[in-house]
């Protein structure tokens, strides 16, 4: 037969290659490392943030002469709110990421659940490494290359071997799938559905959004501004962080009540510098508005802003789930090809065994799965939000440049 030279090597499909940002070179990264994973964790903490109780909204939005469409965006809040809780808070999950590393199940969580696989993917590809080597080099010892031919197919098909830990990780990859896409229908359903939605309340006429737009009409070119400059900086930094492979970092800037998340920018001098101008801008104006005023202005640029962040969310559930499905292939197509090979083997093609592993690319293979490893371990440390308080806009632009 004609020897695969991959016979042992991970599906390219394990990988994806990025553009370093600040090398200009490609690299590769752990499939699930994407713009819409981090984005979703922003969109996640946003929709957390909104007030539940009739209580609080007031305490943060002051009081509506229609208790009835405060009560109907309660309703809706809730419903976006209950099924942000299922993917989890990043804001707080993050300091449990090694517990969730470490948990012998999958974690409820979607963002706990992601956590764990990033850890399952790494195990798998060290024991896959570790009997790779460690076995392939205990067949050298067998007498006849029929002993070879039956050790070695133990090694690839046997009970807790190299395609059972394969089969096993892609398992646990399609219950995560699986979970993830009900999320993602359910919270585009509860945002963009022709009823019962985000979208559908803010269309009515009369909503608690367009009271408040009135009622801070003055404002409102400096709120779109200011949302404007902080969309721009995030979605460039996101990009970023992604092909750069480096820890994001966003910054919760306390805003009459609200908190806006606004990327570490020192990378980016003039989005910087634009965003800290439109901050700047919206606070000394709304400082000098009545309380009242200050509080429909948190409630317009929170739902404007949260909306901006939300209009991608089923192009970004769309991304992220292709994702997930990448690793199922990429995993099934390892196996399937591991099958394919073994069963076109003959105890002839292993009568040199060191010319089978030079045929094989034996080295090469386990720099791939020590690459799946090393990229399972990126996401780890740096595929999770940070969301840091900040006192001030001050603090975020100490090194940028105003002028």
């Amino acid at each position: 037969m004609t020897i695969a030279p991959d016979f042992f090597s991970p599906s390219a499909k394990l990988l994806t290659t990025v553009t370093n940002p600040n090398t200009n070179q490609p690299s590769v990264a752990f499939p699930l490392q994407t713009k819409a994973w981090l984005k979703m964790q922003d969109v996640v903490r946003s929709a957390l943030a909104f007030p539940l109780t009739q209580q609080d909204f007031t305490n943060l939005y002051g009081d509506f002469a229609d208790e009835a469409q405060v009560e109907a965006a309660l309703t809706v809040l809730a419903a976006i709110n209950e099924t942000a809780q299922d993917y989890g808070d990043p804001t707080t999950l993050i300091s449990e990421i090694a517990q969730f590393a470490n948990a012998n199940s999958a974690p409820d969580s979607i963002y706990g659940n992601a956590v764990w696989l990033a850890a399952q993917t790494q195990t798998a590809a060290e024991q896959i490494e570790a009997l790779l080597s460690e076995g392939l080099a205990d067949i050298a010892d067998d007498p006849t290359p029929e002993q070879r031919l039956q050790d070695l197919t133990a090694l690839l098909t046997g009970q807790g071997m190299i395609t059972d830990q394969a089969n096993g990780l892609k398992e646990l990859i399609e219950a995560f799938e699986k979970k993830t896409t009900v999320f993602y229908q359910t919270l585009n359903t509860e945002l963009n559905a022709p009823q019962n939605s985000l979208a559908a309340y803010l269309a009515q006429d009369d909503n608690i959004y367009n009271d408040a737009k009135k009622a801070v009409a003055d404002e409102q070119s400096l709120i779109n501004q200011l949302n404007g400059q902080i969309g721009e900086l995030n979605k460039e930094y996101i990009g970023f962080t992604v092909a750069a492979s480096v820890s994001p970092l966003f910054l919760l800037i306390p805003f009459f009540g609200i908190f806006l998340a606004v990327a570490d920018a020192t990378t980016f001098g003039v989005l910087a510098s634009k965003v800290k101008q439109a901050l700047d801008a919206a606070n000394a104006q709304l400082s000098q508005d009545e309380k009242a005023e200050q509080q429909k202005a948190a409630l317009v640029t929170q739902i404007q802003g949260f909306n901006s962040q939300a209009a991608t969310v089923e192009a970004d559930g769309k991304e992220f789930l292709d994702a997930i499905s990448q690793l199922i292939s990429g995993w099934a197509e390892f196996e399937t090809h591991i099958q394919k090979r073994l069963d076109a083997l003959t105890a002839d093609d292993l009568k040199d065994w060191p010319a089978f592993l030079q045929k094989v690319n034996f080295q090469a293979a386990l720099t791939g799965w020590q690459n799946i490893q090393q990229t399972a371990q990126t996401f780890f440390d740096t595929g999770f939000v940070n969301f840091k308080s900040a006192t001030s806009a001050a603090e975020l632009f100490a090194t940028v440049d105003a002028d």
